[in-house]
Formats: structure tokens, sequence, C-alpha cells
């Protein structure tokens, strides 16, 4: 309501709050009105959001050079998999659905698309989707486990805790399923996906190739391809948290305590699930693409 108003104010600048202000720049201004009737005008952040943009269209374009249809293909993709997350998953979850309803619903739908948008094969799409939703909910399965075997109540970090505060009744453990879930969707289906393409290359260069020699293929692939993601995985976990782990090593390093600490345990229980979801992923998708290569011989 003050759009296009000109005037001189005093800005607070809170001490260590990080916000260098520079020439030039824009920022976020706040207005606090008290009930005396003061205002006060305080610096929140610096406003980002323009190069953000920017710098983001920019990767854009230059994957979609580099890479062609394809690469269009699979920020398309992805654009779609967030839209599907901001506007169906999270507002059912604010709207009071059991947080893991939307969000399995929501990864079969990420599944799906993302598996169309990238395995160009449309005959292989099938194997590719299976492998990688199954790998999904083994891992899904073995995160419930540790949940409640382990006692973890989703409440570890601060923007959990503030998040039940504010909704008092949601469901703290189903965020952290959820938040196992979407975790490891990407890596999963990284890898789902990618033994689909080899052994689908594998048909193309020798349409005979014995079955159980795919099937080893396809495990021997997976398995080099489960080595770096399963450190992608990992070390992705550990960067997230990385603040806190700091923190705990500040405050010298007592290693029952640090393994007994439930946000050690909550990143913990996300890595391997995560993991657990690889692993399993290589030869369900191998099975799936051999029993249809099968089918496709005996009926074509």
């Amino acid at each position: 309501d003050q759009t296009g108003a000109k005037f001189n104010i005093n800005a607070v600048r809170l001490k260590d709050s990080g916000v260098d202000v520079i020439k030039g720049r824009r920022y976020l201004l706040v207005e606090d009105v008290f009930n005396d009737g003061t205002v006060q005008y305080s610096i929140a952040d610096a406003y980002r959001i323009s190069l953000v943009a920017f710098i983001t269209s920019l990767i854009c374009f230059v994957l979609a050079a580099l890479t062609g249809w394809r690469g269009v293909k699979a920020i398309i993709g992805l654009l779609i998999s967030i839209l599907v997350i901001v506007f169906l998953m999270i507002p059912m979850i604010v709207d009071g659905w059991q947080p893991i309803w939307p969000t399995l619903a929501s990864t079969f739908i990420i599944s799906c698309i993302t598996v169309y948008f990238v395995v160009k094969r449309a005959q292989y799409r099938l194997p590719a989707f299976l492998g990688s939703f199954g790998g999904v909910l083994a891992g899904f399965l073995l995160g419930l486990l540790m949940v409640y075997l382990w006692q973890l109540t989703g409440l570890a970090s601060d923007g959990a805790a503030l998040l039940a505060s504010t909704l008092p009744g949601i469901d703290m453990r189903g965020i952290l399923l959820s938040a196992i879930l979407i975790g490891a969707i990407g890596a999963v289906l990284d890898v789902g996906i990618s033994v689909t393409a080899s052994m689908a290359e594998l048909v193309d260069y020798d349409p005979e190739i014995p079955l159980g020699r795919l099937f080893l293929a396809g495990i021997n692939v997976g398995s080099e391809v489960l080595g770096s993601m399963i450190n992608t995985l990992i070390l992705a976990y550990i960067g997230s948290s990385l603040p806190m782990a700091v923190l705990i090593s500040s405050a010298g390093v007592n290693y029952i305590g640090l393994m007994n600490d439930p946000y050690v345990a909550q990143e913990l229980a996300q890595s391997l699930a995560g993991t657990v979801g690889l692993l399993l992923t290589i030869p369900v998708t191998a099975l799936f693409f051999t029993l249809q290569e099968a089918w496709m011989r005996r009926n074509y």
C-alpha cells in the first residue's frame, strides 16, 4: 500500500544479522507498527528473486542447448514434479491429510512423469517405473520400521518444532516418513533409469541376447552405479545437517551421545532408507525388464 511513496526513514540493522547493505542493491524492508503508534523499520533480507530467476533460467538454457530435446524434457519433468509437491502434496498435508498418503500419491506421479520424459524407448518405461517405485516403497518400509523402533518423533529440527507448534494436530512422524520418501525418489529414479537404459542398449545391440545374461548385465551395471549414488545420497544428507554436526562437535564429541542424538538418528534413518531403496531398485528393475523382454519375444 506504500508502493511509489518516497520518504526518509531510520532503518534498524541487528548486530551480526548477516545483511550487509550495499549501495545500489535492493532489500526487503519490514514495517512494524506498535500499539502506541510507533513505527519501526528494519531490513529483513536481501531481495534476490530476480537474480535467482536469472541464474536458474541461464543454467536451464545451457542444459537445453547442450542436451537438446531430451534436456528440455528433463527440465519439464522437473518443473512438473516441483509443482506436484508444492501445489498438491503440501496443501493436502496442511489441510489435515495424514502426510504419508499425499506423499505416496505425489511420489507415484513424480515417478510416472520422470520415466515418461526421460526414458526414450516407450516400451521400456514400465520396467523403469516398477523398479524405481518398488525401490522407493522398500526404502519407505525400512524407514517406517526405524522410526518406530528408534522412537523418532520427527521433532529433532527447529523447523519441525516450529511446524508442530504452528499446526498442533499435524503428524510429525508422518512428516518425517514423507521426507524419507521425497529424499529417496530422485536417486532411486536415477538408478532405475540407468539400469533400464543399459539393458535396452544391450537388446538393441543383440536382440537375441540370452535372458539370463541380460539380467546379469542389469545387475552389474546397477552395482557400479550404486556405489556413486549411495555416496551422493549420504553426502547430501551430511551436507544438509552440517551446521548441527559442527555445533555438536564444538561442544565436545561424545560418540555414544552423538549416535543417540535424535537429530543424528533422524538423518541416519533417512540415509539408510534411501540406501536400501537404491539397493533393491537394481534387482527389481532388472527382473521386470527381463520378464517384459521375455514376454515381448514370446508374443512378437
